[in-house]
């Protein structure tokens, strides 16, 4: 009910906003020449543009309900077709980037603690803060600037090759990957920086436990300490951030899709806004909040799994 209740006041919200722009979306239809104000008034019905804002919106959810998320007015295609052609793409990145942020932070957080308050970890510590503190438009574009122009590494933009769809499936895959190499590891370096500070918390709190403590007394070496024995007791909190930063990098992809031309989610509700196609607002920003919902019960079950303590509670009558 509560995830119901978000959702309808988000794409109120939305709405409200949208419609107090200035214009109309009949204005940005593109057309060889001027409108006539009888075509306009015949495009405007054909689009239920001549309606009362209150009425559409109340269309356009009845409509959503069951399932027809209503007609692009830019692309002049179903909604649903125009989103399916986006949401794999950033699905695939801000998995990608997700994978970086629990890699690169679990390993930096790790480091952190080998030799705790030394040269290292200060400089770590003021590396992740940086990295945390850069804009993401900025990092992209100096990420493009060194790693696609001064070393031609990674490509710029887009998400494959030309002539890439008459390439073998494993080519294409490969193809993909290297084109989603670049944006992903972007955006996922902040929120890695994040949770380094996390796990370096975690690490340092577990590594006072009596359980490591008598580990420690029993002779375990100390980076074997660290990675099987404290390590694990801050699964619990990483899986937890994690569940909750897989919606925040989809949302927060519309930078690093813009920046890069990736083809996704984002780009698609940019360009949307721009031309101000009302439906494919409404249902990206619908997606959205259904990934963070879905994102919040997936990091309450990861806990479950990562923390018997926590799987007991839920499974405990109230």
């Amino acid at each position: 009910m509560a995830a119901v209740l978000l959702a309808s006041a988000v794409l109120t919200l939305t709405f409200v906003l949208v419609e107090a722009a200035p214009g109309s979306a009949a204005d940005l239809i593109p057309a060889e020449r001027p409108l006539p104000p009888e075509a306009r008034a015949r495009l405007e019905a054909a689009y239920g543009l001549d309606r009362p804002p209150l009425a559409r919106y109340g269309t356009w959810l009845s409509c959503a309900v069951r399932g027809d998320l209503g007609w692009s007015i830019s692309r002049g295609r179903p909604v649903a077709v125009v989103l399916a052609g986006a949401l794999p793409a950033t699905l695939l990145l801000s998995g990608l980037a997700l994978l970086v942020q629990i890699g690169l932070g679990v390993a930096l957080g790790t480091l952190h603690v080998v030799r705790p308050r030394g040269p290292f970890d200060h400089a770590a510590g003021v590396l992740g803060l940086s990295l945390a503190s850069i804009p993401t438009f900025w990092l992209a574009l100096m990420a493009i600037l060194a790693l696609s122009y001064r070393l031609p590494l990674f490509p710029p933009s887009s998400s494959r090759s030309i002539g890439a769809d008459a390439w073998p499936l494993a080519a294409r895959a490969l193809d993909t990957l290297w084109h989603a190499a670049l944006p992903a590891t972007v955006l996922g370096l902040g929120a890695a920086a994040a949770l380094a500070r996390y796990v370096r918390a975690g690490l340092l709190r577990a590594l006072g436990e009596e359980f490591v403590r008598a580990a420690r007394a029993r002779g375990v070496p100390p980076s074997r300490l660290v990675t099987r024995h404290a390590l694990r007791a801050t699964l619990p909190p990483v899986v937890t951030l994690a569940g909750v930063s897989l919606p925040a990098l989809v949302s927060g992809s519309l930078v690093v899709e813009v920046v890069f031309g990736w083809p996704g989610m984002g780009r698609l509700a940019y360009d949307a806004v721009v031309a101000r196609d009302l439906p494919v607002v409404l249902a990206t920003v619908l997606v959205a909040t259904v990934v963070v919902v879905a994102g919040s019960l997936a990091a309450d079950l990861g806990l479950a799994w990562a923390d018997p303590r926590a799987r007991g509670a839920v499974s405990e009558p109230a």
